[in-house]
């Protein structure tokens, strides 16, 4: 197979910003400079296995131009073998091939109490001894392995026997029958197009069916053989049965490439090692609706594909579920994980089905609260508030409640369930506030350090607008970057971003932008929902660093990014210096900023922004807590006023900038967010308290702060 150079391909890969492979990891200008000349013994080249990354950014992997290609290559292949099969040892190695004791198995039925799982197939793939991949395949020797392979497959007897179709000639009448029972393999990927697979296409292919059709066998799709055996419902040992005696069988005749290292070789490297994947195509309508579904699955063993495999959507909440694992295990291990994984999987769904059966139509469905209260045991008691506070008398009292919406307390702590280092709830409406009482006022006041048995939080008071306690905090513009203040709101009545249906969020963010588009002067400006956006608009709202993203793990298992990015926008003035984020976190994030330090017309810009938007929409507020927002940190004013304040003689005495962010109230981040540094010394500062002041006051403590800091990095 002709391919461009392998500095040309490497330089292909590295450019591409969509390009996120290991080859792209580990193909290195050092390792190019090594191999660009280097064959393999039957004159396989590098540059014939990256081909495909550098022209399918998608692609995550290489793929082996042939079976020399592992050792010739070594230094590229093994470590990002290691990488993809999560060896975590000086070596790789595999043991010898052990299907196990088929007269001891012990799997249930995966479908013995339901309609859950609609199919099971078990596959492997083989490389016959001394033949190369696609790309160092010529016609003539593909045909001979064709041959090869087709008479030890006509050989088979008893329920192995069938009838072999090659793809060249093949009669209309038997292609529309192969393509109506989904047993025929296509020549349509581009990845395995550009890996050299579709080489002499169709020649020196086809396909075995045993008369029972549940025995299959794929000669030269994408490797030499793949054996598959499969049917309906979920009798995993009859079919992995089948498959073991089907092997055992073709061994016979056929000699199969293995190694001590990589176990069976295949063209590519994610099935190296047993080969095999056990899978299951099963109903998991809810628990794919989760947002780190992935995620879960992975954590039992699992990897999860659309209904018509890898990179294609699911039709009816039908997932197919296959063992992750190949390399380091045997075939019997290989196919007991997948068992426990899926069977894990399937009672989850059968446990969500019961918990949601009452819940409002498009709430996020959600786990039971005892299923996360049990993985929330990971998090720190003393830093969790989540954790620290959900008690077995609290998790008895509101299993199974919901509020009117259906909000729950289960969705509540579901980001720190999943994230052990996240510390704080997050709710699903405001009436949380109220129905989990109990609950949410030990976490706020805990959080807030509220020492008050019955307290309130001030009115909301911005102050005379015209007669601020504050002005410019640097006149002369040598310590301050630029000030920022930012309010989050909630729309009454609405469920929060987190768990809302996307009917609802579609409603929301028409009711949302229709109040911004009215604003007037120099709040006027444009709304750009996230939905369709074109590249033009995105490319110059993250060049103005206005463009939030879906990169937050926390949000997400909170249910954050649900439907993203329908139901999301962005809206700013024609000066950029008013912002609000629609549906992110919060319902809206109202943002004023500008370079300098001049805190007053920021903080006006933002209240008279607010005070606009009040006109049209009905925000949620307490007596208790203030404005009420999906996470209780931001409870009260919740406002965050802050500066980039260069000050890298007094952040360089650390002892002494954590005596000033704690008299003042202040909170210090670096460049790259909280608990992060900054080796120039610019640091974010904000004012820390929210709750039980005023908006004017939380400005105030800032701004004070602030003027103390730029008094001691002149004084140093």
């Amino acid at each position: 197979m002709q391919v461009e150079p392998l500095k040309s391909l490497q330089q292909k890969i590295i450019s591409d910003e969509r390009n996120h492979s290991l080859t792209k990891k580990y193909l290195t200008k050092s390792l190019v400079e090594k191999y660009e000349e280097v064959k393999t013994a039957l004159g396989g080249s590098l540059a014939q296995c990256v081909n495909t990354n550098a022209h399918n950014p998608g692609a995550l992997l290489p793929r082996a131009c042939d079976l020399g290609a592992y050792e010739t290559f070594k230094d590229f292949f093994d470590p990002l073998i290691k990488d993809y099969h999560k060896v975590h040892t000086l070596d790789i190695s595999h043991p010898p091939s052990s299907f196990g004791d088929l007269s001891k198995l012990e799997f249930k039925d995966l479908n013995a109490d339901g309609n859950m799982v609609v199919s099971t197939r078990v596959r492997l793939g083989r490389t016959v001894e001394g033949y190369g991949f696609g790309p160092t395949l010529t016609k003539e020797m593909r045909l001979e392995l064709e041959e090869k392979i087709a008479t030890a497959l006509r050989g088979l007897t008893g329920e192995y026997a069938g009838t072999y179709y090659p793809l060249t000639n093949m009669s209309e009448i038997d292609r529309v029958a192969l393509v109506e029972k989904h047993f025929l393999f296509r020549n349509d990927d581009s990845v395995l197009r550009d890996a050299g697979g579709y080489i002499d296409w169709p020649h020196g292919r086809g396909i075995f069916i045993n008369h029972a059709e549940n025995f299959l066998v794929w000669v030269n799709e994408e490797d030499h053989v793949r054996v598959i055996s499969m049917e309906k419902g979920g009798d995993l040992i009859t079919i992995y049965k089948r498959l073991a005696g089907a092997i055992y069988e073709l061994s016979k005749t056929l000699k199969f490439a293995f190694n001590s290292r990589f176990g069976f070789i295949t063209f590519c490297p994610s099935n190296l090692g047993t080969t095999l994947r056990a899978s299951v195509h099963a109903r998991v309508p809810l628990l794919s609706s989760l947002p780190n579904f992935k995620e879960i699955c992975e954590k039992h063993g699992i990897q999860p594909r659309g209904t018509h495999g890898e990179h294609t959507a699911s039709v009816g909440g039908v997932y197919d579920l296959s063992n992750k694992r190949r390399l380091g295990l045997t075939e019997l291990e290989a196919v007991t994980e997948m068992y426990n994984g899926v069977k894990s999987l399937l009672d989850l769904e059968k446990q969500m089905q019961a918990y949601n059966k009452n819940a409002p139509p498009g709430v996020m469905p959600i786990e039971p609260l005892t299923y996360l209260a049990h993985l929330l045991e990971a998090a720190s008691i003393e830093k969790c508030y989540t954790r620290k506070h959900l008690t077995a008398d609290i998790i008895k009292k509101f299993d199974g409640i919901r509020t009117k919406n259906g909000a729950t307390l289960a969705h509540m702590i579901r980001n720190c369930a999943y994230n052990p280092r996240a510390i704080c709830p997050r709710t699903g409406e405001a009436e949380c506030y109220t129905i989990f009482a109990d609950y949410l006022d030990a976490v706020v006041r805990d959080y807030h350090d509220v020492q008050e048995d019955s307290f309130k939080h001030p009115p909301p008071t911005f102050g005379d607008l015209e007669k601020l306690p504050f002005g410019d905090l640097d006149p002369n513009g040598q310590f301050i970057v630029s000030t920022r203040v930012r309010v989050g709101r909630s729309v009454e009545n609405y469920l929060f971003p987190t768990i809302i249906g996307t009917a609802d969020r579609l409603s929301l963010e028409s009711k949302i932008s229709l109040a911004l588009k009215s604003l007037t002067g120099e709040h006027a400006g444009t709304y750009h929902p996230l939905s369709n956006m074109s590249e033009e608009t995105r490319n110059q709202l993250v060049l103005d660093h206005f463009l939030f993203k879906n990169d937050d793990p926390v949000l997400r298992d909170a249910g954050g990014y649900r439907d993203w990015p329908v139901g999301r926008g962005i809206f700013h003035n024609k000066n950029k210096t008013f912002l609000v984020w629609v549906c992110e976190e919060d319902h809206i994030r109202i943002i004023s900023m500008q370079q300098g330090g001049d805190l007053a017309a920021v903080y006006r810009r933002l209240i008279k922004g607010i005070q606009m938007i009040e006109t049209k929409l009905n925000f949620a507020h307490s007596d208790k807590f203030g404005y009420l927002t999906c996470c209780p940190s931001n409870l009260g004013t919740t406002m965050r006023a802050s500066v980039l304040l260069k000050i890298p003689k007094l952040s360089a005495q650390k002892a002494k900038m954590d005596e000033v962010c704690a008299k003042y109230r202040l909170q210090a981040r670096g460049l790259h967010g909280e608990h992060t540094e900054s080796p120039d010394g610019t640091y974010d500062i904000s004012n820390k308290r929210r709750l039980g002041l005023t908006e004017l006051t939380a400005a105030q403590e800032m701004a004070e702060g602030v003027a103390q800091m730029i008094q001691l990095e002149k004084s140093l």
